[in-house]
């Protein structure tokens, strides 16, 4: 557990070399952003005023090109971590008639490479995996992937970016897309995992707003498809039992929606499939994706930097129904002078 006493530092290495002491100083705050559906980002504030000479100063300094890389390190005394390795795309200047100028250098890790340009071509006899490994080759980036297992005759990218194009091939068998500097990671969502960190209420969890809702929760969804080659209909069904995990809770939301409101089944028509193998996939896919929103909630800790979204976390202290294992969709690391260190977190769960 991270003491509230002990001093947060972080260190940013711009084309691979830190920081001089004289920028250093004028660093006013680091933001880094963390998502499991679109590209990390950084948010690095930095003051421009030359106090002795009323100048500006850094606005055209060579640090802060565009495409220059941001390595961004966060921690306590002699234990840092990686937070982001990015590259900077956009500089925005706030000039002030009342207070010392700032400029707020902004970028992403190379995910958002993959959003530029769009293209229209097709794959044939792959698996979502394998189209994962040539998108990767294609940026030059190592490809680390979880196998599909379906093999697919046709499947077309459309006028999509490829990270558009690969998101929308993740979400339909419920797989996430991410970078992690020069690695492509392309693996099942992992709320499955065991918990990186735990939260305590009234210690280093400072807060937490949750909210559990059964409106969305249903009991069955039903996949429905037509081989073209055998002829006949195709049934796909996701259920309980299909859950890949409780985390930690006694019931899922389908059986807790059930319970309470009777059972209630969802049939998707609009997904084309074309084997059972692969209705099966998405039925369960889109069964777990529905479960994990039974409760969703905001949070905010001391800064911690093993609190990452794409990971696991436990909150303890918060009652039977809230207490356990939590999958964090979004995480916000927050270093400054005023407030020091704080990580906010989005959280979900499919079991209470």
């Amino acid at each position: 557990m991270v003491q509230e006493n002990t001093t947060p530092e972080g260190k940013i290495l711009i084309n691979d070399s830190e920081i001089p002491p004289e920028l250093k100083v004028d660093i006013l705050e680091v933001v880094v952003s963390h998502y499991i559906e679109n590209a990390d980002s950084f948010d690095i504030t930095v003051n421009m005023l030359n106090s002795e000479n009323q100048q500006l100063k850094w606005i055209d300094s060579d640090y802060f090109n565009p495409g220059n890389t941001v390595e961004i390190l966060l921690g306590y005394v002699d234990n840092f971590q990686t937070m982001i390795k990015g590259e900077i795309t956009a500089l925005q200047p706030q000039y002030f008639n009342d207070q010392a100028a700032r400029l707020n250098v902004q970028g992403f890790d190379k995910l958002h490479r993959l959003r530029r340009g769009k293209k229209t071509r097709s794959f044939h006899e792959m698996k979502d995996s394998q189209i994962a490994e040539q998108i990767a080759g294609d940026m030059e980036l190592t490809p680390v992937v979880e196998d599909t297992e379906i093999v697919h005759d046709y499947i077309l990218q459309n006028n999509l970016s490829d990270i558009d194009f690969l998101l929308e091939r993740a979400r339909r068998i419920r797989y996430e897309v991410l970078v992690q500097d020069q690695t492509l990671i392309f693996r099942k969502a992992a709320n499955h995992l065991g918990k990186t960190v735990t939260l305590e209420y009234m210690t280093d969890l400072k807060y937490f707003y949750p909210r559990l809702s059964t409106v969305q929760q249903i009991s069955k969804v039903q996949v429905r498809g037509w081989n073209p080659g055998t002829k006949e209909s195709i049934l796909g069904v996701g259920e309980a039992g299909s859950e890949t995990t409780r985390m930690e809770g006694s019931e899922i939301g389908p059986a807790i929606a059930e319970s309470a409101f009777g059972e209630r089944t969802a049939s998707v028509t609009n997904i084309p499939v074309d084997s059972q193998a692969e209705a099966d996939q998405i039925a369960k896919a889109l069964f777990n994706d529905i479960s994990i929103e039974l409760i969703s909630g905001e949070g905010e800790a001391v800064g911690n930097m093993d609190i990452r979204a794409g990971s696991t976390l436990e909150l303890k202290g918060l009652g039977e129904k809230f207490s356990g294992t939590y999958y964090i969709k979004k995480s916000e690391h927050r270093l400054n002078p005023q407030i020091g260190y704080i990580t906010k977190f989005c959280a979900i769960r499919n079991a209470s």
